[in-house]
């Protein structure tokens, strides 16, 4: 996203979300100052700009009827807010600091070397959490799985045996992760933010 699309995006989350939800009556929460509301405020802004117009509309009344405080009238603190907002529309890949961060690191290159790329990247947009070590042992036996499964597939089809419906989403999904895998570690090496 460049600088003009970013601008726009924000202009969009101020519109369509922070004010309608100002116009319901919702104010800073409580035990925060007005200057931390605001930087909240303004982080929301970034990191929603991504959204459209219709589901940032969405989000507002899903915000609007989980509304914190005692007389339900102050605005969550942005975490909620934002998972909500992955609930309802989650960000672009390339949108994403977490996945930049786990493919620009050691486990990325991991990832890559080892072939466990693709269920790493459905991994961390599931969970939008850093692996930890279960994780990893859960990750690497589902890529194993995968790759046995895709080596079976192509044994077949060497045997003249066409594959399943089945067979061929899961030999396509993953082929298509890992190229978004792929172009994820581009965007990480360009020091793309």
């Amino acid at each position: 996203m460049d600088m003009k699309e970013q601008a726009a995006g924000e202009k969009r989350v101020q519109v369509h979300l922070i004010d309608r939800l100002v116009r319901l009556g919702l104010v800073k929460p409580s035990g925060m100052t007005v200057a931390q509301f605001d930087v909240m405020l303004e982080e929301v802004r970034g990191k929603l700009a991504y959204m459209t117009e219709l589901n940032l509309q969405a989000l507002a009344e899903h915000v609007g009827n989980l509304a914190g405080g005692k007389n339900k009238d102050r605005f969550p603190i942005a975490a909620k807010i934002l998972k909500w907002a992955a609930d309802i529309q989650p960000p672009t890949d390339d949108a994403s600091p977490l996945l930049r961060a786990v493919f620009a690191g050691e486990l990325g290159r991991a990832a890559m070397a080892e072939d466990f790329g693709p269920e790493l990247l459905v991994h961390v947009r599931r969970s939008r959490a850093w692996p930890k070590g279960h994780d990893m042992r859960f990750i690497r036996e589902r890529a194993a799985d995968a790759r046995r499964r895709i080596a079976m597939i192509e044994e077949n089809e060497g045997r003249g045996r066409s594959p399943s419906d089945e067979d061929e989403r899961l030999r396509a999904g993953r082929a298509r992760a890992a190229e978004k895998c792929r172009q994820i570690v581009r965007l990480v090496s360009e020091g793309v933010q």
